[in-house]
């Protein structure tokens, strides 16, 4: 809960910067870019949550990796985040503060698992069930989980919705278990 309350309020204050400076586009490309280098390497997250490495040395880690890559307003934000102690909630902020571009901008995200990758018509049917619950554009990212059989699991926000076909197989075999069979006689 502290975590979250932390990367709430300094994605908002990096928000209100960078809308003031009017940077809102900059800096959305700024925190993808951080948040990709996060996923895709291990060994960066390791070196900004280690209290091993020194603050001035992560400082110019990330000096190295993201000269001419990201404003200078994003770096300088990720050097306050060190300075601060707080390089260990950088994961955390960054995916706050994509969220909270996405309210302003009045995206939905969206997950959807799927057997299989989905093909176009599937994609579409998808996006008109958002559209039920949501005015506004849709950002979907596609999981594959094969152990679903068919179907799809739809999550958005706090919603979800199970089509799969492993949750009906369950469903109909809890039913026959639950429910005696008595033949006719």
């Amino acid at each position: 809960m502290a975590g979250t309350r932390v990367a709430s309020r300094y994605a908002t204050a990096l928000l209100g910067l960078a809308s003031e400076r009017n940077e809102l586009e900059r800096m959305e490309s700024d925190l993808h870019s951080i948040s990709d280098l996060i996923d895709a390497s291990r060994d960066f997250e390791v070196m900004l949550t280690s209290p091993v490495i020194k603050p001035d040395k992560k400082q110019s880690v990330l000096e190295a990796i993201f000269k001419d890559k990201i404003s200078d307003l994003t770096l300088g934000f990720l050097k306050l985040l060190i300075t601060k102690g707080r390089e260990g909630s950088v994961k955390g902020i960054v995916a706050e503060a994509l969220a909270q571009l996405r309210k302003i901008k009045n995206i939905q995200a969206a997950t959807v698992k799927t057997a299989s990758p989905l093909d176009e018509v599937s994609r579409k049917m998808i996006l008109a069930e958002v559209a039920k619950h949501h005015d506004g554009d849709v950002e979907l990212t596609e999981t594959i989980v094969p152990n679903l059989l068919g179907g799809f699991i739809l999550r958005m926000d706090d919603k979800e919705i199970d089509a799969s076909t492993k949750r009906q197989l369950t469903s109909l075999r809890r039913q026959l278990i639950e429910h005696d069979y008595e033949p006719e006689i």
